[in-house]
């Protein structure tokens, strides 16, 4: 046998070594924005200046992987409405203003989305369709409201689900149309079934009292229990406020993003003060195996123009302060 060769002193032997590179966390960004009211004077200005135009001057703000909100509101021609103080429609030609804003999803379940009946919530699921925005949160009958709209980016699956807990409405059951109910009992199932169709779960609830900072114990019980089942994410509306937010176990809750696109002017200003018209952008950053990431694109509604702005100095520091960042919410016991 041959002996083996000798290595000289000093020489240096490369060894091979086989190296498995660590996988980078793959993560998705998704915006959210406040209720989006597209009637009375937001309609006229759409009308005149192109559909575009509510969103124009906060393009910047809305980038993300994905963009969502609530539809307060109908795109219907219909005029017979539900008997309620305010009913609000839109001209569906003017639902490209979502898409041209790149809007993937808009949650219908709010207390305005049958307005027109049923017949005007039909018109405003086909118009959207037509317009490739995506909805959920109201449907055929109680499995497609509460069904989610899966939305893909970089390879991950987002699940969105919609619940109103409001009236004025008409809500889905087993044979008919209408608008997904909050209940804990349903929110759970549904996010528990999102669970294994998405990477991530998000829910839009319509919930608590308008034109009040604090959220209610409804709110919370509501969203808490998106959070149980597996949601990561709880965006709010219908306060027609900014509320405080919460990081509740591994999720985060967002009681209430205001208005973000709405007919305010110098009247509302002086009755109601800056609140309604204050409102933000959340972008949320979310990433495999890890909590969920929250920051605040602050806005305003311009009295002047009727639609959103990139907020001022000043503004935004009165947006920031209601959203400023939380201390961690203790689990509810049941």
């Amino acid at each position: 046998m041959e002996a083996a060769p000798e290595v000289p002193p000093n020489s240096v032997v490369a060894v091979a070594a086989t190296v498995t590179p660590t996988p980078v966390p793959r993560s998705v960004t998704l915006a959210a924005v406040g209720d989006l009211m597209l009637d009375r004077d937001v309609e006229a200005l759409m009308l005149e200046h192109g559909a575009g135009y509510p969103f124009e001057r906060v393009l910047p703000l809305l980038e993300a992987d994905l963009l969502v909100g609530n539809l307060e509101g109908t795109f219907t021609e219909r005029w017979e409405g539900l008997d309620k103080f305010y009913t609000f429609n839109t001209a569906p030609e003017l639902a490209d203003g979502l898409a041209l804003a790149g809007f993937d999803g808009v949650s219908l379940a709010n207390n305005h989305a049958t307005d027109y009946g049923v017949e005007g919530l039909r018109d405003t699921l086909e118009t959207l369709e037509a317009a490739d925005v995506g909805v959920f949160g109201a449907g055929a009958g109680r499995d497609s409201a509460e069904a989610p709209l899966l939305l893909e980016a970089n390879g991950l699956t987002v699940a969105l689900l919609g619940f109103s807990d409001i009236d004025e409405t008409i809500f889905a059951d087993d044979a008919s149309m209408g608008v997904a109910k909050a209940e804990v009992e349903a929110i759970g199932e549904r996010v528990e079934q999102a669970r294994s169709q998405a990477d991530f779960v998000v829910v839009m609830l319509h919930a608590g009292t308008e034109y009040v900072r604090e959220p209610t114990s409804r709110q919370r019980e509501l969203a808490r229990s998106a959070i149980d089942a597996g949601a990561g994410v709880v965006v709010g509306h219908h306060p027609h406020v900014v509320q405080p937010w919460e990081r509740y176990r591994d999720g985060i809750i967002l009681y209430s993003l205001g208005n973000f696109v709405f007919d305010l002017d110098a009247e509302d200003l002086d009755v109601l003060g800056s609140g309604p018209f204050e409102s933000a952008v959340a972008v949320f950053t979310l990433t495999e195996g890890v909590p969920p990431e929250v920051e605040f694109r602050a806005t305003y509604i311009d009295v002047a123009e009727v639609r959103p702005r990139p907020a001022s100095s000043a503004e935004a520091a009165a947006v920031l302060e209601v959203l400023a960042e939380p201390s961690a919410a203790r689990p509810v016991s049941r």
